[in-house]
């Protein structure tokens, strides 16, 4: 692992929150899988860039997230990112958490992403919320 990956991470932070798919499209690996845990409508393992990109397209929807990154590590097959993120509904409402991420990087691309917050009861009620 390298510095590069440690960019590549926070360039796709920056992306996504953009709504840069095409710069996601070119930095997700064709094969990645991306876990989304908890109950929510979101929550699931999502396999492939077409279905991993549906999933980010959709999340966006239900909550529109920001990020704001406290450190990231890194080790010899993943970056890990501390976050605290804050989630917003259409009407309005927010939802903050510390976070977590994990990606397994190679080669320029993720090759699997997981998720975790420190409250998943709270967020997924809060992400249920947005879509009842």
């Amino acid at each position: 692992m390298s510095k590069e990956d440690i960019e590549l991470v926070r360039k796709g932070y920056v992306a996504f929150i953009a709504g840069d798919m095409v710069w996601l499209n070119e930095h997700l690996h064709e094969n990645i899988v991306w876990h989304m845990p908890g109950s929510s409508s979101l929550a699931g393992e999502y396999h492939g860039r077409e279905q991993s990109l549906a999933f980010l397209a959709k999340s966006v929807q239900v909550a529109i997230p920001e990020f704001a990154i406290h450190d990231l590590a890194v080790g010899e097959d993943h970056v890990v990112t501390l976050l605290d993120a804050t989630w917003r509904r259409p009407d309005g409402a927010t939802f903050d958490s510390k976070a977590v991420q994990v990606f397994h990087v190679a080669n320029g691309k993720a090759l699997e992403s997981w998720f975790f917050t420190e409250d998943q009861a709270g967020l997924d009620a809060f992400l249920e919320a947005a879509t009842t």
